[in-house]
C-alpha cells in the first residue's frame, strides 16, 4: 500500500472510479459534489487551532477561517498556519501587477467557499473580484462568508470556467490556485482559450498549481500518484512544457514558470501531520455505528471519501519528495493588440 498506514483500504481497489472526462459531465458534478458537499468539511482542518475550532462551532460563514483550501507560503516562516495560507494568495494577486488598474475585475475560477475572493476584495476595496465554482453548496458558502464580512464588491456564480459567459477583454486579471487541475486533458486547451478571450489586452494570468515531472517507476510511485488523484478528486496533471503549450496556443506569453515547492514544504508536512495524527484517527472512528452520525459535521459523511482524503494528503508530500510532481508558478500575458 503506497500511502502511511492504510492497509486494505478498499478506496485503494477502486481509485479510478472518481473519473470524469469533462468538468461540464454529470459524472464530474457527481464527485466534485462529493468532495466540496460530502466531504468538504474536511478542510476546516486546513487552518490554525483557533479558526477550526471556530469553523466547527460557528461554522464556515462566522468563523473568521482562512476557508482558503490551498497550501500557504513558508510556514515555517510564518506567524501562523492561517498567516501562511493568506500569503500564498497575496503572493499569487501581487503578480497581476494591478497597481496602475483604478477599479480592476479581478477573475477567480474554481473559487471554492470564496476564502481568496472574499481576502482580495478586502486587499482591493476598488476592485470587483469574481468567483465561479461548479459546486453550488461551496456558491452559497461564499456568498454566505461574504455577507458576513459586509462586502458588497464580489460576485460568485455558480459554473463552469471553460465557458464563463463573460465578455472578451473584460477582466483586468486572473488567478488560480490549485483550481486549473480539475480540468480534464481533453478540455485544457478550451480552458486557457476562455481565459485568454476574457482577459484584457496587456493583463495577466497567474497559477498556482501541480505539476507532473515523471512517471512513475514502480508500483510504490504509481500508488502515491494514485491516491492524490483518488482523494483529492483530480485527473493527471499535466506537465510544465505542456502548459506552455496549451498557454502559447491559446496567445498567452509565457513570463515565468519557477518551480516554487520549497515554499510549501512545510505547508505539505503539516497536511502530512495532520492527515496521520487526527483525520485517520476519526476517519477509523467514523465506521462505528454510533460515531458515524457524529463526525458527519465535519466532513465524514462517506466513510470511502474521507479514507481517500486521507490517503491524498498523506501521499502528496510523497509526489513531491520522489521527485514526481512540483508545485509551479505561471506567470502568462495577454499581448497588446498592435
Amino acid at each position: 500500500m503506497s500511502s502511511d498506514g492504510m492497509p486494505g483500504d478498499p478506496a485503494a481497489e477502486t481509485r479510478e472510479d472518481h473519473v470524469y472526462a469533462s468538468v461540464a459531465s454529470p459524472r464530474a458534478q457527481e464527485m466534485l459534489d462529493l468532495h466540496y458537499d460530502t466531504g468538504g468539511d474536511l478542510y476546516k482542518m486546513w487552518a490554525s487551532p483557533v479558526s477550526v475550532c471556530r469553523a466547527i462551532l460557528l461554522g464556515w460563514a462566522r468563523s473568521g477561517h482562512p476557508a482558503q483550501l490551498h497550501y500557504g507560503w513558508d510556514l515555517e516562516h510564518a506567524a501562523s498556519l492561517d498567516e501562511a495560507i493568506h500569503e500564498t494568495t497575496r503572493q499569487a494577486v501581487d503578480l497581476l501587477q494591478l497597481a496602475h488598474v483604478a477599479t480592476p475585475r479581478i477573475f477567480e475560477p474554481g473559487c471554492g467557499i470564496g476564502g481568496a475572493v472574499t481576502a482580495v476584495a478586502q486587499r482591493f476595496p476598488n476592485a470587483t473580484v469574481v468567483g465561479t465554482s461548479l459546486v453550488a453548496s461551496q456558491i452559497d458558502t461564499a456568498r454566505s462568508r461574504a455577507s458576513a464580512i459586509g462586502l458588497g464588491n464580489t460576485e460568485f456564480h455558480v459554473g463552469n470556467y471553460l465557458s464563463t459567459g463573460f465578455e472578451a477583454d473584460s477582466v483586468d486579471g486572473i488567478y488560480a490556485i490549485e483550481a486549473l487541475c480539475y480540468t480534464p486533458q481533453a478540455e485544457r486547451q478550451a480552458l486557457f482559450s476562455e481565459m485568454f478571450r476574457i482577459l484584457k489586452p496587456g493583463a495577466h494570468m497567474l497559477v498556482f498549481d501541480g505539476v507532473s515531472l515523471r512517471d512513475a517507476r514502480n508500483e510504490e510511485e504509481r500508488g502515491y500518484i494514485a491516491d492524490v488523484m483518488a482523494g483529492w478528486t483530480i485527473p493527471m496533471p499535466c506537465g510544465v512544457s505542456e502548459f506552455a503549450g496549451y498557454a502559447q496556443t491559446a496567445g498567452f506569453s509565457v513570463l515565468r514558470q519557477d518551480d516554487i515547492t520549497t515554499h510549501v514544504a512545510g505547508s505539505a508536512q503539516r497536511i502530512k501531520t495532520i492527515a496521520r495524527y487526527l483525520l485517520q484517527p476519526l476517519s477509523c472512528l467514523a465506521r462505528l455505528p454510533g460515531l458515524s452520525t457524529l463526525l458527519r459535521p465535519l466532513g465524514f459523511g462517506s466513510a470511502l471519501h474521507a479514507r481517500r482524503f486521507v490517503s491524498a494528503c498523506l501521499s502528496q508530500q510523497k509526489v513531491f519528495d520522489h521527485g514526481l510532481g512540483a508545485y509551479y508558478l505561471h506567470l502568462l500575458r495577454k499581448p497588446l493588440r498592435h
